[in-house]
């Protein structure tokens, strides 16, 4: 008799288990892909953005920036 009930008793907590672990997580992380442009894109939003009469302006921004990228790399 006992060992019928402990069988049951078992049965019961082992689908309770299964059927709680089987429930979808509605909470996961979507990942956004970030928009990455490519060497053409680059090089047309340069031809627009440079000319003969501001390229020493923009070179020196370019470097600017390059050099404060190496500072901040240890």
């Amino acid at each position: 008799m006992w060992r019928k009930l402990y069988i049951i008793f078992v049965i019961v907590m082992l689908s309770c288990l299964v059927t709680a672990g089987c429930k979808k997580k509605s909470s996961e992380a979507e990942t956004e892909l970030e928009e990455v442009k490519t060497t053409a894109e680059y090089e047309a939003e340069a031809e627009q953005e440079i000319d003969s009469s501001n390229m020493d302006a923009e070179l020196e921004r370019i470097e600017k920036e390059l050099a404060a990228e190496e500072q901040q790399e240890p």
